[in-house]
């Protein structure tokens, strides 16, 4: 992209500018390290109050800053306004590299055009692969798969049979999609009979998924990503899961199989789940909980077993002050056993 004028960048991150609207912006950069042709954010007070010492040409912030030298640009979410601007000035444009020679497809699978396939990718049989699909080294597509356009595939991903991912999706590295979910059903003598998976896994469209995590095909029916769900690094997604669109999920995570989550719930690291919970549009879940039963719409939850989080805080404090009311109790048993305790004659 050629370098934007400041007014060019104001108007591409919605913000209103301050100041000089003619000079140009060559990069983001965070505060600290922020230069001549520079954009940085000052989203918190902290900074607010260091403005003047940035050498930065323009600086995000929330509200004017009296006295101010800075050209500033006016944001009601600075964060998501800097975001944006990272994008402007630093997304490369798409340039396809081809299909490398070293690459394996099965028989029936239709290519996109203006792909990206590098050296050592498997696609299997009746595949579809869309347009401008980039599949780095050692990807693994499976027979049936469809791949949306404008999809990226990181290295050594597999994705298995009958899968589907749809458009702009970016599935980071040594992430595995439709592996088996975890399905077993004790004989009589005791001997674990695996329950074959029949389902499959559909991601939707501008899916992000972190890492080296695990997708588990359906039992019957599909494992569900939806529109726009984000995954960091680490997650397990068991079979039949149905993740509800621009829900975001912390690493380390857990769902067991047939967990159901909402709209635009936020879940943090290290959350687990019972499985066929439901977790309600707009939920939160802090860290290390335990989502032992359904969660209302809109919860802030927090523990384990799960409970309203400021429940859970008050719990917290009454825990921390166990020890002493332990001694303040053995100690009143004591009186109480001296005021009890029969008189001699």
């Amino acid at each position: 992209m050629t370098m934007p004028k400041l007014a060019e960048l104001a108007e591409l991150i919605k913000a209103d500018l301050i100041g000089e609207p003619d000079v140009y912006i060559s990069r983001a950069r965070p505060f600290d390290l922020a230069g001549e042709g520079d954009v940085t954010l000052a989203a918190s007070a902290r900074y607010a109050a260091r403005l003047n010492e940035s050498d930065a040409t323009a600086v995000i912030v929330s509200e004017p800053i009296p006295g101010s030298s800075r050209n500033l640009l006016i944001a009601r979410n600075p964060k998501l306004a800097f975001a944006r601007a990272i994008e402007a000035l630093h997304n490369l444009e798409y340039k396809s590299t081809g299909k490398s020679e070293d690459v394996i497809v099965g028989q029936g699978t239709v290519l996109g055009e203006q792909l990206s396939i590098h050296p050592r990718v498997t696609i299997g049989q009746d595949a579809v692969i869309g347009d401008r699909v980039t599949l780095y080294s050692g990807v693994v597509i499976g027979d049936r798969c469809r791949i949306g356009d404008d999809t990226v595939i990181y290295p050594n991903v597999s994705v298995y049979h009958d899968c589907e991912i749809g458009r702009r999706a970016i599935v980071h590295a040594g992430t595995v999609i439709g592996a088996d979910g975890f399905g077993f059903v004790a004989d009589e003598q005791g001997r674990q009979v695996k329950m074959l998976q029949l389902g499959g896994v559909r991601i939707e469209d501008d899916c992000e998924i972190g890492a080296n995590c695990a997708i588990d095909r359906g039992g019957f029916g599909d494992t569900v990503l939806r529109r726009g769900v984000k995954l960091d690094n680490l997650i397990q997604i068991g079979h039949n899961c149905d993740i509800g669109e621009d829900t975001v999920v912390a690493a380390l995570a857990g769902f067991s199989g047939g967990t159901r989550i909402g709209l635009r719930c936020v879940i943090a690291g290290q959350v687990g789940t019972n499985q066929h919970i439901t977790i309600g549009d707009g939920a939160t879940i802090t860290g290390q909980a335990g989502v032992t039963k359904n969660v209302p719409a809109g919860g802030f939850m927090a523990g384990t077993p799960i409970q309203d989080y400021n429940s859970w805080r008050r719990s917290q404090v009454l825990y921390s002050k166990l020890p002493e009311i332990a001694e303040r109790l053995k100690h009143l048993e004591m009186v109480v056993q001296k005021l009890t305790r029969p008189s001699e004659p």
